[in-house]
């Protein structure tokens, strides 16, 4: 949904005036900013700084390697990995990185990969975990492996800070840079129901300076 339409949906619930809060001179224009660039670089991102500045470091073709349930469980480990082919068709496995780009979307690494599904102020995205738990049989230890746990999470796009979505983190952190939102926040009956609604507001509203 484009900004526009947020900033109009907004304002019906809310009922309050669209104003931004804050000024928008100093805000970089075209690929260096990410939160205003007209396209995405495809790319491998070594940091944070990368990704806020649309260049990533490295290129070459992207490979996704899942992992199976067990092998979450078992190697506790996360459940994607990001691979790289080189000019000689050699498969490596990326050690160290923030994220990556296939030029349509950025992909950031928090327990494997995950889609960044809203580039704003805040950048909205979900991880899926596998939490298994232990079941004693005589001999053996084993595990029950429910599906898999989903959990929201925003990333500042000034600061990189990263908070759980939670009521919490959004009354304390992140809305009182809105106070009017924040009021709307606070008297809101269905709130817990509408936290990724608040982020998308908060970022229809609100413009991020470098």
């Amino acid at each position: 949904m484009c900004r526009r339409a947020l900033l109009l949906i907004g304002s019906l619930f809310l009922g309050i005036s669209c104003s931004y809060a804050q000024d928008t001179t100093a805000i970089p224009s075209g690929d260096d900013f990410i939160f205003s660039s007209t396209h995405l670089k495809p790319g491998i991102y070594r940091s944070f700084k990368e990704f806020q500045q649309n260049a990533p470091s490295q290129n070459g073709q992207v490979v996704i390697r899942n992992r199976s349930a067990a092998a979450q469980i078992y190697l506790l480990a996360s459940r994607n990995e990001l691979h790289i082919i080189d000019s000689t068709g050699q498969e490596h496995k990326v050690k160290d990185c923030w994220g990556y780009s296939d030029g349509r979307d950025v992909y950031i690494r928090d327990n494997g990969l995950n889609r960044l599904q809203e580039i704003g102020y805040y950048c909205l995205y979900e991880i899926h975990a596998i939490a298994a738990t232990p079941v004693a049989n005589p001999g053996a230890i084993t595990f029950n492996t429910p599906p898999p746990s989903e959990k929201k999470k925003v990333i500042n796009i000034v600061t990189g800070q990263v908070y759980d979505l939670t009521l919490y983190n959004l009354r304390k952190y992140i809305l009182p840079q809105d106070k009017a939102l924040l009021d709307t926040f606070n008297t809101d009956a269905k709130k817990r129901e509408r936290l990724e609604y608040y982020i998308q507001w908060f970022n229809a509203r609100n413009t991020p300076v470098l």
